[in-house]
């Protein structure tokens, strides 16, 4: 689906001179750098799960397709919340009720950082994008950057839940995937200017409800 079906996809576009903008992850980088800097749109990926191998896989197809010819945007993102299947706001809200619930202490990890990102906030800027010139690898994220610890404790204040959390590291929490431990994107210049705060937005993905107690 994100390698394969993305490369037909382009193919199919670059025959018919149809513009394209492929959707990506920050998750084509491994994540292990030190140095505290964001990941530029021109670094070499090196993905380190299935996930991120498939995304670059989608990447690499399409600028096969349109190599010569056409116009090709590849934009990557991060950590997307909003409407739709349970996000990270959603699930996060609904464990902490659980664990208040049944007097246990949230485990929150504290050592995987990136920048959450809104839908809304992300296609307002594809579409600026498009109207402009596209072509090329862009870095599309809400502003800032924090940990998934962080990000849980923004939903809890926000929704007013009192629960006890401990800290953990990544390699502490058992999940399918592991994704990367530095995350952070360098956001490429937008015309209109940059985007706003995650923050700011969560203000937004909170009035959309479902996460109210």
């Amino acid at each position: 689906r994100n390698g394969e079906a993305t490369g037909v996809l382009a193919d199919s576009c670059a025959d018919a001179g149809t513009p394209l903008i492929v959707i990506s992850t920050n998750e084509v980088f491994d994540g292990l750098r030190t140095d505290s800097q964001p990941y530029g749109s021109s670094e070499p990926a090196h993905p380190a799960n299935a996930y991120g191998r498939s995304k670059l896989a989608g990447e690499m197809a399409a600028k096969e397709a349109f190599r010569g010819a056409g116009r090709l945007g590849i934009v990557r993102t991060s950590w997307l919340f909003g409407a739709g299947k349970p996000d990270f706001p959603a699930r996060i809200a609904t464990a902490a009720r659980v664990a208040i619930a049944e007097g246990k202490t949230m485990r929150l990890v504290a050592d995987e950082i990136g920048t959450p990102t809104y839908v809304p906030d992300l296609a307002d800027a594809v579409i600026r994008l498009a109207k402009g010139g596209f072509a090329g690898v862009h870095h599309i994220v809400n502003d800032g950057v924090t940990s998934r610890a962080d990000w849980a404790r923004d939903v809890f204040a926000r929704l007013g839940l009192r629960v006890a959390v401990e800290e953990i590291a990544l390699d502490d929490y058992v999940r399918p995937s592991r994704p990367p431990r530095w995350g952070v994107l360098e956001a490429t210049p937008l015309p209109g200017g940059p985007m706003r705060s995650w923050r700011m937005a969560m203000a937004d993905r909170i009035k959309l409800g479902g996460l109210v107690a």
